[in-house]
């Protein structure tokens, strides 16, 4: 008896030592993936040739550029964050110019500025937040950029919905002065 349960103590150590390895390898690989599909997106991105195909990528991109500038703004790697938001940034804008340039009618055909205002109009909060996260000094550099980005959606917003309600407003009337009493 003494000796199958040498064996069978021996089993679970050797099961415990082999799930331990594992979640090590796990732990030690996961930033190595991150940072590879950071990369895999990048050169699918850019190497996109389709405007809408690359609109409706830059979702994936930017989480993943927002992940990565989140990540080191938590261990207060400000210095890098700067360039991320930039590419967040640049990427954002080259899909919409992408659209535009293809000639495609935002209200008629709107996918691709669809997706991509969906996604910017989602993304403002936690920019906002990434950003007012940074030291001050950080934080000023990066206020232009993000008011592009503001103001980008709103560009997809006015091409998306041309005939909004500001069209349909009926003008004010004039003044009209009543009779003295």
């Amino acid at each position: 008896m003494s000796g199958s349960w040498i064996r069978s103590a021996a089993s679970v150590l050797t099961i415990v030592e082999m799930c331990a390895v594992l979640l090590t390898a796990t732990l030690f690989a996961a930033p190595a993936r991150a940072e590879d599909r950071l990369e895999t997106l990048r050169a699918e991105f850019h190497n996109q040739s389709d405007a809408v195909k690359r609109a409706k990528l830059f979702s994936k991109l930017g989480d993943a550029l927002m992940a990565e500038m989140r990540k080191l703004e938590s261990a207060h790697q400000y210095d890098a964050v700067a360039p991320l938001f930039l590419e967040y940034h640049d990427s954002a804008a080259q899909a919409y110019n992408g659209l535009v340039a293809s000639g495609r009618d935002a209200e008629k055909h709107s996918s691709g500025f669809r997706e991509l205002e969906m996604y910017l109009r989602r993304s403002l909060h936690p920019l906002d937040e990434l950003v007012f996260g940074l030291p001050f000094a950080d934080r000023e550099a990066l206020r232009g950029p993000q008011k592009d980005i503001e103001d980008l959606d709103d560009k997809l917003v006015k091409a998306l919905f041309p005939r909004g309600s500001d069209s349909h407003k009926t003008p004010p009337s004039a003044p009209q002065t009543h009779p003295p009493i």
